[in-house]
Parts: structure tokens; C-alpha cells; sequence
């Protein structure tokens, strides 16, 4: 089959405790219309810090998932994060699209943390920007790139002048193509065959997008509080600014209240909600999930100060998502600690519902939880 931007394609959202399946249909206006929505929730160490280290339960409850909501696309998109994710900006002098993909490749093992030929590389095309109006990276002083733009002799300078003057904005991702070959492995093992593999932090900006417009917000970050990782992705002028994929997520805060309430996994979602029986302090529960968020924010504050320090910019407010956002109150200490605007994303609130198909009320409900999968569902096939 030819595949368009008409193609069919389904968002898998493989998540540290749950599968969330995803699809919508683009309408005439633009807008996108809810057509098929689950999750699956996964037995505990089925996914270990982003590995999945269960295949064939993840296999067997994504299967489960597609036969429940009766998928027919057989074409899906998906995504990958975490350690294994690398994402860095870089800028270059002006050159051709053709001359940059030919000097990433060249130039990309300078930049990145893993072996060259372990990852798959990706770049993109931020704009242009005045050679004085930004700082230089550290090791770009030794590279390839800036070794070419110095090689002109004398004569040549005047002419070249106005060129110095300015150099291209490029972000550069590379992934461990063995954590790309885990997620398509299983879609493949289901009957689906991968479109396309996306990046959690260009999913959110996605689905944020549903309900923001996030070029006129000012610098606003994305924090998707997961189970495993509290991926942060700040957005400066409509693009990517920092981003950074935290290794402590929501899955601390449940060991800490399973381990003082001697109760099973399935039920701290519950108590994180606020629904709990009587014999529970729930001075205590607001104590325990205080103490474990407190890591993650003392994390997200380090990352901004980081940012301020790169862009001389402060973050202007923070749209929370994932799994920790469903905890009651968790905005409000985020904003107390952060000392910013905090708010709730909910990109469900974006997307045309038909109630005769969907109880809006639980599928609102679900709009933090589901944020990926609802910017993976965004995307459309094409060759760019």
C-alpha cells in the first residue's frame, strides 16, 4: 500500500504501566475527531526505566487492547524516550539541506553520548540566527563544520561577511536504535506495522498544541509526569528550548505508599486520587507523595535554572500532564515550590468528542493520562 497523509494510522503510547491506544480522524476544518480510545494497564516490571523487559505480556495486552477497541488500520505511530533518547541543539554556518544531512552524519558522534553506530540519527531545521546574538556550544570551536566556514583565505573575508553573520539553528536527535527495534518488535508482533516512530517531547508539544498556542505563551514547559521518567520539554518563541528526561518518575511515590499502607500496586492510584478508606491518615498520604515529588522537583527546578542559564530566559508557566498530574493537588505544590503558573494540560478538551460513542466525563478524565498518545495521533505520514 502507498501511504499519504489520508493513511490510516493508529497512536500507540507504550507507557511504564499502561498501553494507551489513540486515533482521530482530521476533519474538513482542520480540527481532529475521537474515533477509537483504550488502555491496557501492564503487570509491574513489564517496562524497567523506558526497557521493556517483558515482551511477550507487553505483546499479549497490546493485542488485547487492538481487539477491544477493533482497530482495522494496520498502520501505527509510536514513541520512544527516555536514556536512550539524545537531544541537543547545535549551530552551524549556512549550508544546504543536502550539505547539512551530509555533515550531521560526519559531524553527529562529536555530540552524542552513545557509539555512532548504535543510534539513528535525525535532524531538524530551526531557522537562522545572528552569530553575535547567540553563545557558541562548547566543543563547537574544534568542529568540522566551523574548520570549513574558517578556511577562506583574506580575500575572501570581505565578500563573506555578511554570511558569517549568520548560522543555522539545527536539532539534533539521536536514539539507541535497540530501544527502536523493542518498540516496532512488538507492533510487528501485534499484526501492526510501524509508520512511524516519534519522540515523547515532540508529542506533547503535539497534543499541547490542541489547546495552546504555544508560540504565543512565552517560555512555557511541558512536564509529563510518568511512572519511570518526568520528561520536561520547554518551549521558547513556539519551539523547542531544553529538554530533559528525568530517571525518577511517579513509581517512587507508589513504592513509598504501598510499602506505609501495606497495600497492592493496583490500588495507590486511588489513594493518589484522594478515594481511600477511612483507616487511612490522609495527612500521611499528602506527606508520603509530598516527600516523592519533592525529587522530581528539586530535578525540574535544577533543569530550568539550566535553561535560564543557556537562554538568559525564565520559564513563564508549566502545563503539567501524564499520570502524576491526576494527583489531587499536585499542581498547586508544584506551583508553590516552582514559584510559577501551573495548569493542567488536558488536550482531550481539543478534540471533538460525539457522545454517543464516548462518556465524555471519563474520557476528560483520561485527557492528562493519554497526552502522548493524543499528539502521537496528530501526525500525519509524509516524507519530511
Amino acid at each position: 500500500m502507498f501511504l499519504s497523509k489520508k493513511t490510516q494510522l493508529v497512536a500507540i503510547d507504550i507507557g511504564s504501566s499502561s498501553i494507551k491506544l489513540v486515533q482521530l480522524s482530521e476533519l474538513k476544518d482542520g480540527e481532529f475527531e475521537l474515533t477509537h480510545f483504550g488502555m491496557m494497564p501492564l503487570a509491574e516490571e513489564c517496562i524497567v526505566e523506558g526497557a521493556i523487559k517483558k515482551p511477550d505480556l507487553v505483546a499479549k495486552a497490546l493485542a488485547d487492547l487492538i481487539k477491544a477497541e477493533k482497530i482495522q488500520s494496520r498502520y501505527a505511530v509510536s514513541a520512544v524516550a527516555g536514556e536512550a533518547v539524545f537531544i541537543k541543539k547545535i549551530k552551524v554556518p549556512v549550508m544546504s539541506e543536502e550539505e547539512l544531512s551530509e555533515k550531521i552524519t560526519q559531524e553527529a558522534e562529536q555530540y552524542i553520548p552513545f557509539d555512532i553506530d548504535d543510534v539513528a540519527l535525525d535532524f531538524q531545521l530551526l531557522g537562522t540566527v545572528k552569530t553575535e546574538e547567540a553563545e557558541e556550544f562548547d566543543n563547537s570551536k574544534n568542529s568540522e563544520f566551523n574548520e570549513e566556514s574558517q578556511s577562506n583565505d583574506s580575500q575572501q573575508e570581505d565578500s563573506n561577511e555578511e554570511a558569517d553573520e549568520e548560522m543555522m539553528e539545527v536539532l539534533l536527535v539521536a536514539v539507541q536504535r535497540a530501544v527502536i527495534d523493542e518498540r516496532t518488535d512488538i507492533l510487528l508482533e501485534v499484526g501492526l506495522k510501524p509508520a512511524i516512530i516519534d519522540l515523547n517531547v515532540f508529542a506533547l508539544m503535539n497534543a499541547a498544541q490542541l489547546t495552546n498556542d504555544l508560540s504565543s505563551m512565552g517560555v512555557t514547559a511541558l512536564i509529563d509526569l510518568g511512572d519511570s521518567f518526568t520528561h520536561i520539554n520547554i518551549i521558547q518563541d513556539g519551539t523547542m528550548g531544553y529538554t530533559r528526561d528525568i530517571p525518577v518518575g511517579g513509581d517512587y511515590c507508589t513504592k513509598m505508599l504501598m510499602s506505609k499502607f501495606k497495600v497492592p500496586f493496583n490500588q495507590t492510584l486511588a489513594i493518589k486520587r484522594g478515594n481511600f478508606s477511612s483507616d487511612i491518615d490522609e495527612e500521611e498520604v499528602v506527606k508520603i507523595i509530598s516527600q516523592a515529588y519533592k525529587k522530581v522537583l528539586e530535578e525540574v527546578q535544577k533543569s530550568f535554572e539550566y535553561f535560564g542559564t543557556l537562554s538568559g530566559s525564565k520559564v513563564d508557566r508549566v502545563l503539567l500532564c501524564g499520570g502524576g498530574s491526576m494527583i489531587r493537588g499536585l499542581d498547586g505544590f508544584f506551583a508553590d515550590y516552582l514559584d510559577v503558573p501551573v495548569e493542567i494540560l488536558n488536550p482531550m478538551q481539543g478534540v471533538k468528542i460525539n457522545p454517543k460513542n464516548f462518556d465524555n466525563s471519563l474520557i476528560d478524565e483520561m485527557g492528562g493520562l493519554s497526552t502522548v498518545a493524543l499528539g502521537l495521533a496528530t501526525r500525519r505520514f509524509d516524507y519530511t
